[in-house]
């Protein structure tokens, strides 16, 4: 259903075209009229025992009816019809357009002429109806006639007085019997009328129509196009790529282009955050916290600076460091001036203390270290033993310490600092309908190849139902938090994630922060 919620759009365009087609096809379409003559006929084993001449008439009815559906829709019976109307058409352009059925329980022969005129299709079927009568009547008279000359023949070469000769007399008498009834063997019990309507089916039923073919090739285009999408749509599937848990879910317009301290009013989820990390302190040391994702793109730096807001309100001294020495965004989100930053750090040109700034006026509890100047080989500078030493200097001097790194796949620069001492947790930003599972599944392989273990999952980008719960501070899907509970098949997600479960009471008292 989420699948066809995501794509109604794809889904009524294409049924509104099929729709569409349909009614064209109906109104465009070449329209036929049927018109229907019937006629009766008798069995031909009448007149074979009349005769008493073992002319092989049949008394099978089935096969009497196909023998006089075979003669009404004969090439014959065409000829005449063409002839008789003055067409200029061939027998069998003209045989195209007619057809011949028998009644199922009765000797009638129904004569069907389907055309693009009603009064040409009543026409072609009264004529044909004439003719197969005609045509019949003079087929029984000629095979009288060579009975009869047969007869004579033979009454001739005997003698005037035999006994013989005299049964052939009458059976000479009763073909002349049978000629004078052969034309009334069939007549037409119904002519054809000129049809008011066509054929075929109705304007509802095309739409009908259009609609069923529209509904099952949306559907059938739906799911294809999902099979080819590789991007992860719901926290659901992030947490069983990724296998962590979902600590938070940030809504869409969290990431609209505005000033960090114009978001102050959107701060809830990262409050549910906060609160879930906490738990996480309780078993591990939490003081600095890388926060990264697979690829460019997710909103890994408005969540770190988001975060980071998040924490400083509530009094705890927080540093924010920029090390994403290669797409740095701080300056234009916090509206500060890079100076030295982390590069200059690196290089030891400046004290930290010099280099840190605040950026939100009034919130002295948080503090940012800029990138600096971007450097020719960050990986390197990253990878030396100076980054770690400032991380440490940076924790004794806050209570957090939260560190925006690059994503994992693309550049080393985030995975250098995962065997560092001085990171003690790493938080992944996954953005939906952005992030491949490939992506995914990539980014986890390289979290596990290093010893800082990832501490959850930050959802980003979320609309609908789920964009309204984070809005107004309650979890995706209704759920009372995912810290803590199992997941399915035992397997625990607190532990996965290395976040201790703490007893009922605990619990309520950290979600009341």
């Amino acid at each position: 259903m989420d699948t066809l919620r995501r794509r109604w759009v794809l889904i009524v365009v294409i049924v509104l075209a099929c729709t569409v087609a349909a009614v064209i096809h109906s109104e465009r379409g070449t329209k036929i009229y049927k018109a229907t003559a019937s006629v009766s006929f008798q069995s031909s084993s009448a007149s074979a025992a009349a005769l008493q001449l073992g002319t092989g008439g049949s008394t099978e009815p089935q096969r009497e009816a196909n023998t006089e559906v075979l003669i009404a829709h004969s090439p014959e019976v065409a000829r005449n019809v063409v002839k008789e109307l003055h067409l200029n058409v061939t027998p069998s352009e003209l045989l195209s357009e007619v057809q011949a059925e028998v009644a199922p329980t009765a000797n009638v022969l129904n004569i069907v002429a389907s055309t693009g005129d009603p009064a040409e299709s009543a026409k072609f079927a009264n004529a044909f109806a004439e003719q197969y009568i005609a045509f019949r009547s003079e087929s029984k008279f000629g095979e009288i006639d060579q009975a009869q000359s047969r007869l004579q023949k033979q009454i001739e070469a005997l003698p005037a007085n035999s006994a013989e000769r005299a049964n052939l007399v009458q059976s000479q008498q009763r073909l002349s019997e049978e000629r004078a009834i052969a034309g009334g063997g069939a007549s037409i019990i119904g002519r054809a009328s000129a049809p008011g309507s066509p054929s075929g089916t109705t304007l509802k039923s095309w739409v009908i129509i259009g609609l069923l073919i529209g509904i099952a090739t949306a559907v059938l285009i739906v799911f294809f196009l999902e099979s080819l999408d590789r991007r992860v749509r719901s926290p659901e599937q992030f947490e069983r790529e990724y296998r962590l848990p979902t600590l938070t879910v940030v809504p869409r317009s969290a990431f609209r282009e505005r000033r960090a301290a114009a978001r102050g009013d959107e701060l809830e989820p990262y409050r549910m955050l906060r609160s879930a990390l906490e738990f996480t302190a309780a078993a591990r040391t939490l003081r600095t916290l890388m926060v990264t994702s697979a690829v460019s793109s997710e909103g890994k730096t408005t969540v770190a600076i988001d975060f980071a807001h998040a924490v400083a309100l509530t009094g705890r001294q927080t540093i924010l460091v920029e090390m994403d020495l290669r797409r740095p965004s701080f300056a234009s989100q916090l509206d500060i001036e890079e100076r030295g930053g982390v590069s200059a750090a690196l290089v030891g040109s400046a004290t930290l203390e010099s280099l840190l700034v605040e950026p939100i006026e009034g919130l002295s509890t948080l503090q940012v270290l800029p990138a600096g100047r971007l450097p020719h080989n960050p990986a390197e500078l990253l990878g030396s033993q100076r980054t770690s030493e400032i991380i440490n200097e940076l924790a004794q001097m806050a209570e957090m310490v939260i560190i925006d790194m690059p994503p994992l796949n693309p550049v080393a620069d985030a995975q250098i600092l995962l065997n560092s001492d001085a990171v003690n947790g790493v938080l992944l930003v996954a953005r939906l309908d952005r992030t491949k599972r490939d992506d995914v599944r990539r980014a986890r392989e390289i979290l596990d190849r290093h010893a800082v273990r990832p501490v959850g999952l930050v959802i980003a980008g979320a609309h609908g139902s789920l964009a309204y719960g984070a809005k107004y501070g309650y979890p995706a899907n209704g759920k009372t938090t995912h810290i803590g509970q199992p997941q399915r098949g035992g397997e625990d997600r607190s532990s996965a994630a290395g976040i201790a479960r703490p007893s009922g009471s605990a619990t309520r008292q950290r979600l009341s922060l």
